[in-house]
């Protein structure tokens, strides 16, 4: 058996994750790929485009030739090239060719949790300001909690106990790097937005850049900024590694609204539970100073939650298998296009037919959304918002404007004509 957990593109190489016969495996490959370019009709080649013209492939030696290619092209009018560029999912196209087998078993998936100094408030993600004082780590039900005071942990649980951050954000990374604690898939409840990017940013500022790089496989770090609500995110995948928040998923597989994304509430409206209370402490941070033993319970009842979510819920193991289908990270199957476009492309592939690359014309435009108000600031009187389910649908349904119901101006003629006739109009 053999199945890829992660692949991405670099340079002129294809680093590949994934297992062998039971055996994790990293591989990086010198990838040769292929795109398409018109054919005379009398060239002999069997593969057209999805209009029926001919093209003739191309093999490239090195991923940059075939960009180069690409770039030198796309200003030549009449010239198209038709093809993948996204060449990891072109790769894994060719290396898994057909139905993937797998063994969900092997995959390493780890929930995490991290606790940081909030004496003086919430720290700053970006800055990194405040200490790390709790890292829990989860794989298959048993833990490993890190930390800098005594504590007496549960069955199950394992707790290294650090003299200070430096020694803690180093065991860790120790951890992690080692083969049975190494993620294949890392989970969490926003970890996305804080856990991952405060361990890069912490590591970083205690240990160094270099350190912060042992998060990856391969040492690559990807940073991203994405703007939500107005306010701009800032994040980091360990190249190698799925980062699949649980919050994220809960999100997009749930298919109902929440009236709050809280662990506290969604894990007490799915599981019957609550987080660890501590009001009587008033704060986080008062927990930590006066019962260090609740702390740190507390840090390893989040992750315990998580693993129970799954286990009810199984989106990770959904996850994998839409990946696997559509033969793309797992990561991609949070996001709506490119699945399908993968999906589209290895079908007509199979079949000899290539996709057009897309191309932005010099008058490209983007669609025209619905129109936007500026607010009046102020107080109003009598303001309602309506927020309907299934708005689209309805008023498709409703006004009978779903493709299937579309008639050509031909046959509407014919059935006008054919309407005056029994009326005898004409």
């Amino acid at each position: 058996m053999f199945f890829y957990t992660n692949v991405f593109a670099r340079g002129d190489k294809v680093y590949l994750r994934g297992y062998r016969d039971g055996r994790r495996i990293a591989e990086t490959i010198q990838y040769k790929p292929y795109l398409f370019v018109p054919a005379d009709r009398k060239t002999n080649t069997i593969y057209k485009t999805l209009d029926g013209k001919p093209v003739s492939k191309i093999d490239f030696d090195s991923i940059s030739e075939a960009r180069d290619f690409v770039k030198r092209y796309e200003d030549v009018a009449n010239y198209d090239i038709y093809g993948l560029t996204n060449f990891q999912y072109l790769f894994i196209h060719d290396k898994f060719h057909g139905d993937m087998q797998y063994d969900t078993s092997q995959i390493n998936i780890i929930g995490i949790d991290i606790e940081t100094d909030s004496s003086d408030g919430f720290p700053d993600i970006e800055k990194a300001d405040k200490e790390v004082t709790a890292i829990t780590l989860s794989r298959k039900g048993e833990k490993v909690v890190l930390g800098m005071k005594d504590y007496n942990p549960a069955e199950g649980v394992h707790y290294i106990k650090c003299k200070d951050e430096w020694h803690l954000l180093s065991n860790f990374l120790k951890i992690w790097q080692s083969g049975r604690y190494q993620p294949d898939i890392v989970t969490g409840w926003n970890i996305e937005f804080f856990d991952i990017p405060y361990l890069v940013n912490r590591i970083k500022g205690i240990l160094g850049d270099h350190e912060a790089k042992k998060l990856s496989p391969w040492g690559f770090l990807e940073e991203r900024t994405i703007e939500i609500h107005g306010r701009n995110n800032q994040t980091f995948t360990p190249a190698g590694i799925n980062v699949l928040d649980y919050l994220n998923l809960y999100k997009k597989f749930k298919f109902e609204m929440q009236e709050s994304y809280k662990l506290d509430n969604i894990a007490e409206k799915e599981l019957g539970i609550k987080k660890l209370d501590y009001s009587e402490y008033g704060s986080l941070n008062d927990l930590y100073e006066k019962n260090p033993q609740k702390f740190f319970d507390y840090n390893v009842h989040d992750v315990t939650l998580i693993d129970k979510l799954e286990e009810k819920l199984k989106f990770i193991e959904q996850v994998i298998a839409f990946a696997y289908d559509a033969k793309v990270n797992y990561s991609d199957t949070l996001t709506t296009v490119r699945p399908w476009d993968v999906i589209i492309h290895n079908y007509l592939l199979d079949r000899n037919i290539v996709i057009h690359q897309f191309k932005k014309t010099a008058n490209y435009e983007s669609l025209v959304g619905g129109y936007v108000k500026e607010p009046k600031i102020g107080m109003s009187k009598w303001v309602v918002s309506f927020d309907l389910t299934s708005l689209y649908p309805s008023l498709i349904q409703q006004y009978n404007i779903s493709n299937e119901t579309i008639v050509d101006k031909k046959s509407v003629k014919i059935a006008i004509t054919n309407e005056k006739r029994r009326r005898g109009l004409i």
